[in-house]
């Protein structure tokens, strides 16, 4: 979760099967914006879950625990005072995997996994900019091929078409300038990137050395 005070957070989750009751939500790890939650009390048949983040507000906040499923006929509503819901997340039985035998990690652990997680994002990150770094450079090859024909083309124009062309040319320069400042700006951001993707790597590593 990005842009909120973690000190002003609270959880509320709720299954479909027994939607009266809070679950008993722990926190057992939180590090800027990462959050790794147990709830208790789960029946066997929960059906559906719907987990809500708040952040501490002086408005009342309601969250329907039945929109977990489109065949949903009741309207079970909480309502949660002095929060505002943040986001709320569904989870679907049928659709959620079971690990038998998956205890609690420590610390370490959680710390490892969120450093991977974080090194994930920013390499998808990398890679997106790499792809708008090639769709920039194919624009402006076009753009610079259309303007090289177009200045082939005056040599056989009259004055009132020329001026035309000239017209059509400053703005195919325009797009190529446009186009320049957009791949030094990918770049700039993949430099970022990458910085900050070491720091991670040197994170995880002073990591597993505790």
């Amino acid at each position: 979760m990005d842009q909120i005070d973690e000190e002003e957070v609270s959880f509320v989750a709720q299954e479909k099967a027994n939607h009266n009751i809070k679950l008993p939500v722990h926190l057992l790890y939180e590090d800027d914006g990462y959050y790794v939650v147990r709830f208790s009390n789960l029946s066997s048949n929960w059906e559906a879950l719907a987990f809500g983040l708040y952040q501490k507000n002086d408005e009342k906040e309601t969250v329907n625990v039945d929109d977990v499923t489109s065949d949903s006929k009741t309207d079970s509503t909480e309502e949660i005072d002095a929060h505002a819901l943040i986001t709320t997340l569904y989870s679907d039985q049928r659709k959620t995997k079971s690990e038998e035998g998956k205890g609690a990690k420590n610390k370490q652990e959680y710390a490892l996994l969120v450093n991977e997680l974080e090194k994930d994002t920013v390499k998808k990150k990398m890679k997106n900019y790499e792809k708008a770094i090639k769709v920039e450079a194919k624009h402006k090859r076009q753009t610079q091929q259309e303007m090289n024909e177009l200045q082939r083309d005056m040599k056989y124009q009259v004055q009132e078409e020329k001026a035309d062309t000239e017209s059509k040319m400053a703005m195919k320069k325009d797009a190529i300038q446009s186009s320049d400042a957009s791949i030094q700006l990918y770049k700039d951001e993949q430099k970022s990137l990458q910085e900050k993707l070491q720091k991670l790597n040197k994170k995880q590593q002073d990591l597993a050395m505790k």
